[in-house]
């Protein structure tokens, strides 16, 4: 398949601000069409939602790292913790691919709206809680990241749709969801291969010619290239563990994150091209400095292709 650069339609949507007088006010249409080039950032008019255009079938989404807390947004209830520095992991997977690639980009959604207000990685009932103000910032991720998957459809046979998030188990490990239990997970290869229809990758292992376990945890799973690979950032080398992988097929007795609403909307258990793949990470030694997150950053990138070059023999760049 030839990849070349390709200029991203995006329709603009009608975003509701709030006037001196506090009351809702609808702007202007603008122009119904326009045309972004690939790497340009979209944001609302509000600045909650960010959306960086791509030109390749990589999508990123960011639920779990806003800082905002607008007024008009009530607090929700239920989790409110904050996956610090994923924001700047899928910055710096979005540079390395750009350099590495001589210039392609993978799709990045990112919500600028702190958790406590805002959890995109919800259903909208959960995630915004009825607020006004909160559904429309919840549908403008969602319309963004909708954006991303109709131009990765339109252009390549599959995509991959990263949706980085945080997790504080005692494994210490990157923890990759499939829409699989850690039950499904102790499963045999030939027990877990009919499980496939149900995975948020069943697609990939419908085209590929491995195996669906072999996608899963075999030698070119997500997570055996993870730990297969180390990156040095000023003079540190660092390198991940990572569940499901060849040598650690299993989860044992810790918890697991199997996977979310993002995953379980857009992935392929549901038809379509878009295989989606929870990245939960730890923050200490993960993300909790700069050069932990760009070696997290790089190692992830890197691993990303050789996955989507060896299960779909499609070179990325």
């Amino acid at each position: 398949m030839e990849l070349r650069t390709k200029i991203i339609l995006l329709f603009l949507f009608l975003f509701i601000g709030c006037g001196e007088s506090g009351r809702a006010t609808q702007s202007v249409l603008p122009t119904p069409e326009v045309k972004y080039t690939p790497g340009d950032i979209i944001t609302d008019s509000q600045g909650y939602i960010s959306y960086r255009v791509g030109n390749m079938p990589i999508i990123i989404t960011v639920p779990h790292d806003g800082t905002l807390v607008p007024s008009t947004f009530p607090d929700r209830t239920g989790s409110s913790a904050r996956a610090e520095n994923t924001r700047k992991v899928a910055e710096q997977f979005a540079y390395f691919f750009n350099a590495n690639s001589n210039g392609l980009y993978p799709h990045i959604i990112y919500n600028n709206i702190s958790r406590s207000k805002l959890d995109p990685d919800l259903n909208q009932m959960d995630g915004a809680q009825g607020n006004s103000y909160a559904n429309l910032s919840y549908g403008t991720y969602h319309s963004f990241l909708q954006t991303a998957i109709d131009s990765v459809e339109a252009y390549f046979d599959a995509g991959i749709l990263l949706n980085l998030v945080e997790h504080n188990h005692s494994n210490q490990k990157v923890e990759l969801g499939y829409l699989l239990s850690a039950s499904d997970l102790d499963l045999t290869n030939l027990q877990l291969n009919s499980y496939s229809a149900q995975s948020s990758v069943s697609q990939i292992a419908d085209i590929s010619t491995s195996s669906f376990s072999e996608v899963i945890r075999g030698y070119n799973s997500l997570g055996t290239l993870i730990v297969g690979r180390s990156y040095t950032s000023n003079d540190v080398t660092y390198s991940f563990e990572a569940v499901p992988t060849l040598d650690n097929p299993t989860i044992g007795s810790t918890d697991y994150s199997s996977g979310g609403y993002t995953i379980a909307q857009y992935g392929s258990s549901n038809g379509g091209k878009i295989n989606g793949i929870d990245v939960a990470t730890p923050f200490a030694g993960f993300r909790d400095n700069a050069n932990a997150y760009r070696a997290l950053a790089v190692i992830l990138e890197e691993s990303v292709k050789i996955f989507y070059q060896e299960n779909l023999g499609v070179i990325l760049y």
